[in-house]
């Protein structure tokens, strides 16, 4: 009964790392790309309705990743932290990868602009 207790935790403890690569990683690329392509549809001037809806459908994935995958999962995983913490943990892994976006594709419409 104690290997399978064992053998269990470890599974867990592999399952908490796997949980920190994509909390650590894939949350901020998907809030990176997320920011850059929004913000390429307003600057753009390609506003169709299959455009319009991606982009509707980008935004939305971008609130419910950063609302279930980030603040739940971590109030979830660590409920004895204060929500002042839970608060800085969605700016660190989503606001700050989004705006982070959006300034690239902002520098790149500008210097696309430039070298007209």
């Amino acid at each position: 009964m104690k290997a399978l207790e064992t053998k269990a935790l470890e599974a867990t403890a592999a399952w908490r790392r796997m949980g920190n690569l994509f909390l650590g990683v894939v949350v901020p690329i998907f809030h990176f790309t997320g920011g850059f392509f929004i913000l390429e549809f307003f600057l753009g001037a390609d506003h169709t309705w299959g455009h319009g809806l991606r982009t509707l459908v980008l935004i939305m994935s971008n609130v419910v990743m950063g609302y279930e995958f980030v603040y739940r999962d971590l109030q979830t995983a660590h409920p004895h932290w204060p929500g002042e913490t839970l608060k800085k943990s969605v700016m660190r892994y989503s606001v700050i990868p989004f705006s982070a976006g959006m300034t690239a594709a902002l520098m790149l419409h500008i210097i696309r602009y430039w070298a007209r």
